[in-house]
């Protein structure tokens, strides 16, 4: 009696027929290996061509041969326990298996383990390896590019951070240590929000314009909520298989505070720290001319130290010195805004007090000189240091710098032709 389920039609006997030939033909001819092995003595039962060109071996020399002669030692000792388990179990075991090929080379594979069992007993174990030396050689590279990137931005003094949508993905540990946190705790955080308000239009829109290796500087938020002036640069950058935007921090200060310096030392008197001469002229023109467009007044001081020669005959220039930083101080603890201050050179310091009256301008000079007094008294040298101050208005005795320069300056000469330690104010001759 025929069974149901065969079928005597010719065409689907040729069909089944052609259907077992095109998967042999696959089996032999295609890139994945094939090996069965007894489950009882281990020894290859059947081996593809892809099997025996990775053994070395001709494919009939192959079969019979035994596990051990098939796997070097290493890569028997992680076979033969999945065997086991698929004896045990009887279940599909997959893992990963790496083999020196014939000509010395180590490939990788994708390994899958199937226990044949047509009834109680398991008969033949058979292996499937799919090659997956080049994608795992790909993963390598993309590991070790990724672990010599962290490995840059541990050592980087600089701060390094990776986004997504604005949101922090990775930062390194500079960075962390220039916001005040500590390892990882900015990971997840806004970028924004380490910004400082005044900025965050800047960011947001080199963001949206998606502007790459262009430095820019912004001030960022320190945890404790002071300033921290940075240059950013940013770029886009591949990195786990996404697009990130990487941006590099600079911290600026250093910088900032050398750029301080170097002005200061255009601009100041290195023992006053006043203006110096050249920027203290350079101001006064200006702030005349601001006080013409506001119809504001003001006082130029012209003021020079009686006997200093003297000082610094006797005492040295160590104690001469000691003394001009002595007026320095004065003069600008005295200041108000708008008012500046200078030193002319030497002995002589000069003084533009802003939005003054006429009629208070002698008691505003009057009192810089009782400071200056007590001051230079402070120093021990009482009866040899003090000071003559020369004052000239404006508008009211002139209306440009060159003018009440020589108004002062002749106002303070009278001054100390009168005995020092006195204050005159310009008077026209006649």
């Amino acid at each position: 009696m025929t069974d149901p389920r065969e079928s005597s039609d010719p065409g689907k006997q040729q069909c089944g027929m052609a259907s077992h030939a095109r998967a042999g033909f696959l089996a032999q001819a295609g890139s994945t290996l094939l090996a069965c092995f007894s489950a009882e003595t281990h020894v290859c039962v059947e081996a593809n061509a892809a099997f025996a060109r990775l053994a070395g071996v001709p494919e009939d020399a192959l079969v019979g041969q035994h596990l051990s002669r098939v796997f070097e030692p290493e890569c028997l000792a992680l076979v033969t326990p999945f065997m086991h388990h698929a004896l045990e179990d009887r279940q599909e075991h997959l893992f990963e298996l790496g083999m020196r090929d014939a000509a010395g080379s180590v490939r990788d594979f994708d390994v899958s383990l199937l226990p044949y069992a047509p009834g109680d007993t398991v008969l033949v174990l058979c292996m499937v390896m799919h090659e997956v030396t080049r994608f795992r050689a790909m993963a390598r590279m993309a590991h070790e590019a990724a672990a010599r990137l962290h490995r840059f931005m541990d050592a980087s003094t600089e701060g390094i951070v990776f986004q997504r949508d604005g949101v922090i993905v990775d930062a390194n540990p500079a960075l962390a240590r220039l916001l005040g946190y500590v390892g990882q705790d900015i990971i997840g955080l806004r970028v924004i929000d380490f910004v400082s308000p005044d900025y965050r239009d800047i960011v947001i829109g080199k963001f949206h314009a998606n502007i790459v290796n262009s430095p820019y500087e912004v001030t960022l938020l320190h945890r404790d909520g002071y300033d921290i002036p940075v240059e950013l640069v940013s770029s886009n950058i591949e990195f786990d298989g996404e697009m990130l935007r990487m941006t590099l921090v600079r911290d600026i200060r250093a910088r900032r505070a050398a750029e301080r310096r170097m002005r200061e030392l255009a601009e100041r008197d290195g023992l006053t720290g006043l203006y110096n001469r050249r920027m203290f002229l350079e101001q006064l023109p200006a702030r005349i001319a601001g006080l013409t467009e506001s119809e504001q007044t003001a006082a130029l001081l012209f003021i020079d130290l009686d006997r200093f020669k003297q000082v610094n005959d006797r005492y040295g220039h160590a104690q001469g010195d000691r003394l001009l930083q002595t007026v320095g101080r004065e003069l600008l603890a005295f200041l108000t805004p708008g008012d500046i201050a200078g030193r002319m050179g030497g002995d002589e310091f000069a003084v533009l007090l802003t939005g003054i009256q006429p009629e208070a301008a002698r008691h505003r000079a009057q009192a810089l000189l009782a400071r200056l007094q007590a001051a230079l008294n402070a120093t021990g040298l009482t009866e040899m240091a003090y000071a003559s101050i020369g004052v000239a208005l404006f508008p009211n005795h002139g209306q440009t710098a060159d003018t009440l320069r020589r108004q002062a300056d002749q106002a303070m000469y009278l001054a100390k032709a009168q005995g020092g330690n006195a204050v005159r104010l310009y008077a026209p001759a006649g």
